[in-house]
């Protein structure tokens, strides 16, 4: 009997994700000093979650210090880590429920 089901890979799952990720609104006002973009800012609050980390930052900064990159890097393909207080400060200015999964 055929299923109709799809598997579902991480590197898939990943690309949803970043898909999804990539609709999200930036209310900043446009400045060359704007260095961290919502994307990475999802990405990095999902990757935290996903990876049950609560020093998620600290470890992927200390695996980029000692090898030239990291899991947020490789695993989800965040550009730029930041800390907690500017994740919150990107991801606030979103409404709550943008779209549903």
């Amino acid at each position: 009997m055929p299923s109709n089901t799809k598997e579902l890979t991480f590197d898939t799952f990943v690309n949803q994700i970043h898909s999804i990720f990539d609709e999200l609104p930036d209310y900043r006002k446009f400045s060359p000093n704007l260095t961290y973009s919502m994307k990475d800012a999802a990405l990095g609050a999902f990757s935290m979650f996903f990876n049950q980390s609560p020093s998620f930052l600290s470890y992927q900064r200390a695996m980029q210090q000692a090898h030239g990159h990291n899991n947020a890097q490789s695993l989800f393909g965040i550009t730029q880590i930041m800390s907690d207080n500017q994740t919150r400060n990107l991801l606030d200015t979103l409404r709550a429920c943008l779209k549903t999964f």
